[in-house]
């Protein structure tokens, strides 16, 4: 089995009873969401934390649910999934990432139901294509936080 080259921690909420993903927008590469690499010595799930904690400034902990893994991409890089809910975050804020480059991300809530538009990068459709599904077959509600 390849080595994953990305995790992309899904972070989840339910509004009014509706699932949303956190995403946010980059200041020169339109709408994403978090996702990284994979550093030595680390485990993805260590990684998808730290990842999230760079890009997003959520200090979350374990535990998080896999989602699988799917290869995206032109060079169809392997990316692993996880998801999990982080209480209490707002609607929306900025944070400057620790990695890079110290850029300003606008984080946003984007729901379940709705597919992304052309301000997202087509690796983020493929992953959004993946990860759907399979988180709303988990239940978000039922996911731990």
């Amino acid at each position: 089995m390849e080595t994953p080259k990305k995790v992309c921690p899904v972070v989840f909420r339910l509004c009014d009873g509706q699932p949303e993903v956190l995403a946010f927008t980059h200041p020169s590469a339109g709408k994403q969401f978090v996702k990284g690499g994979i550093k030595a010595g680390e485990s993805p799930v260590e990684a998808a934390i730290r990842e999230l904690r760079e890009e997003s400034g959520i200090r979350a902990s374990l535990p998080l649910d896999s989602l699988g893994h799917f290869q995206i991409g032109e060079t169809r890089a392997r990316w692993l999934f996880f998801a999990g809910k982080v209480p209490d975050l707002p609607d929306s804020w900025r944070h400057q990432t620790e990695d890079d480059f110290g850029h300003t991300f606008a984080f946003f809530w984007h729901p379940l139901s709705q597919p992304l538009n052309l301000d997202w990068h087509s690796v983020f459709h493929e992953a959004f294509a993946f990860f759907a599904p399979r988180l709303l077959a988990k239940r978000p509600q039922n996911l731990r936080s």
